[in-house]
């Protein structure tokens, strides 16, 4: 059998561009951000190399970081002529999904059609009906759609296949829930051969070309909005690469597309402090002289930082999310401000540059705790920071709670979009309040970056290595712009 995984095109036009596969949660961005953002599709990416490790005919096509309209994708998937295509799925592009789903089975009816993805995995029975797909592979699916592609082969049948949701006739059937893979060293490193490598970019990294990774699959904490935790991987958990696979899939990534800096994207990189010093130690021991950072948990103590900046690590990024303590707690996020400034004078200390992520509407919002966020996470003096509008996406406590309460404004999933676009609204806080906040805080992001020489001068390098002279004079004109227009 030949298996296709499709990152399936979204929104791409001359002022937008949609980010789905990879992401903390799918999105669209405006053209006019800096620097281009395409994260690694790892989910994708990790089934895909198992199936070819398996001898499986598989192929990937990220139409996404390739900038295919939908046109140039179907005559993709019809060149390599697949017998199974799976189908990435996101809440805000859910109806595109399905669309394109539905375009491939009109040109090409008898190849089966398999979902995955957050959205999928949390309602299954919902994109089943409207699409001419056969299944969804819930969750962590490596070993599901290992499983489904050789009962599909041999015939066998589907009810054991722990993680798969399926249409047998007119009913829908869920099977249970697949245990989460403990040894990751057991999987191949993700497929990247095939991939258009140079197109994947984290914007946090300072140097050129850089390239992802991931240390550890799951995190231990139960934040309320959370999709890793409480719907793809359906329960907080915490499962670590050993550090020497860790730090030789380090050593094969510079040797073999010479990245000059590398990213942990993992949910956290510092959940367990031990494996921050396990794979530190490791890249001492073994001598591997590259730059990297890691999304991080912003309590982590100060030798456990010297450590990791002695292996090399030169930048965190880490979420907040809110500075009112009362919805902490509301969102279960188990981090105290004060730890956050204590982190924030390590890392000075340290040298590593820290870029914090902060979100308006969280449960309990008002006018006065959106003011208070944007004052702490300045007070903060971040390197970068981030600023986006919370969503609550379906299978997550924070959609559950929504519902319940009647928050949501939409029932449009397109406007599930955690970067600009609020889909809810408090009696203290209404979605003019939350998009008055966001516009704020940006604006504030521009003058912070004005007004620190070192951050600035890094930011000019940044671009010109990028995008040349004439760019780097484009993309300040743009700032400016930017300001003067909401000034």
């Amino acid at each position: 059998m030949k298996i296709m995984l499709v990152n399936a095109p979204w929104i791409n036009d001359s002022t937008r561009y949609s980010v789905r596969s990879g992401a903390r949660w799918a999105h669209v961005r405006p053209r006019r951000k800096t620097i281009a953002y395409f994260p690694f599709p790892f989910a994708m990416a990790y089934a895909t190399a198992l199936l070819k490790r398996e001898r499986i005919d598989a192929r990937m096509l990220d139409a996404i970081a390739l900038g295919l309209t939908s046109e140039q994708s179907l005559g993709e998937i019809r060149s390599f002529s697949p017998d199974m295509i799976v189908i990435d799925t996101s809440t805000p592009s859910i109806d595109v999904d399905l669309d394109f789903t539905r375009k491939i089975h009109a040109c090409m009816p008898n190849v089966k059609m398999v979902l995955s993805g957050p959205h999928a995995t949390a309602l299954p029975e919902e994109v089943l009906a409207q699409s001419p797909a056969e299944a969804v592979v819930r969750g962590e699916y490596d070993y599901t759609l290992l499983e489904y592609i050789r009962c599909i082969r041999e015939g066998n049948a589907l009810e054991t296949i722990l993680g798969l949701s399926y249409r047998d006739g007119p009913v829908i059937r869920n099977n249970a829930n697949r245990p989460l893979i403990q040894n990751l060293d057991e999987l191949p490193y993700p497929e990247r051969e095939t991939l258009p490598i140079d197109r994947y970019t984290d914007p946090a990294c300072k140097l050129f070309p850089n390239g992802s990774l991931i240390s550890s699959r799951g995190c231990p904490h139960r934040c309320t909005f959370c999709l890793e935790s409480t719907v793809f991987f359906h329960s907080p958990s915490f499962r670590r690469r050993s550090a020497e696979s860790v730090v030789e899939e380090m050593e094969y990534l510079v040797s073999r597309f010479g990245f000059h800096e590398l990213y942990f994207d993992d949910s956290s990189f510092t959940a367990q402090h031990e494996h921050a010093r396990a794979v530190s130690d490791e890249i001492l021991r073994r001598n591997v002289k590259v730059s990297w950072s890691c999304m991080a948990d912003a309590n982590v103590d100060f030798d456990t930082l010297q450590l990791m900046r002695r292996a090399g690590c030169t930048g965190l990024k880490f979420g907040v999310e809110t500075a009112d303590p009362a919805g902490m707690q509301r969102i279960n996020k188990n981090l105290e401000l004060a730890r956050v400034s204590d982190f924030m004078k390590y890392c000075r200390k340290l040298g590593i540059h820290t870029h914090g992520t902060f979100m308006f509407g969280l449960p309990g919002e008002t006018r006065e705790s959106i003011a208070r966020t944007i004052e702490f996470a300045f007070s903060l003096n971040c390197t970068t920071s981030q600023f986006s509008v919370a969503t609550p996406f379906p299978g997550t406590e924070f959609y559950r709670q929504a519902r319940e309460h009647g928050w949501l404004t939409t029932s449009d999933w397109s406007r599930f979009d955690g970067g600009e676009s609020p889909v809810i609204e408090y009696p203290g806080c209404s979605r003019e309040d939350i998009i008055h906040g966001l516009e704020t805080a940006k604006k504030r992001k521009i003058l912070h970056l004005l007004s620190n020489p070192v951050v600035f001068s890094q930011y000019i390098l940044k671009l010109y290595r990028m995008k040349g002279f004439t760019g780097l004079i484009g993309e300040l004109l743009q700032k400016l712009g930017y300001l003067i227009s909401r000034s």
